[in-house]
């Protein structure tokens, strides 16, 4: 796989499958990202129906608690991409 992008995304998918439900800041803190980065990959990643929200929690701050899971798209992207390594 040569390109990088790509390969990002796959590895990002891969976070998700593993911590799943996974949290935002669980997310961030497993890829030593900055939350800008992981925002965008979570909001391209919702777009394109690769990743869903499982659950939404009130809390204390501003924006609500959210949990992320694969959906059978992005499952499916998965499976292919390590078939074939």
């Amino acid at each position: 796989m040569e390109n990088p992008g790509l390969k990002t995304l796959i590895t990002f998918l891969g976070q998700v499958q593993r911590n799943a439900p996974a949290t935002f800041t669980a997310l961030s803190e497993e890829r030593r990202k900055g939350y800008g980065m992981v925002s965008r990959y979570i909001r391209y990643c919702l777009g394109q129906d690769l990743i869903k929200v499982v659950s939404v929690q009130k809390t204390r701050g501003r924006y609500p608690s959210k949990r992320y899971a694969l959906s059978a798209k992005g499952s499916q992207l998965l499976r292919i991409f390590e078939e074939q390594n």
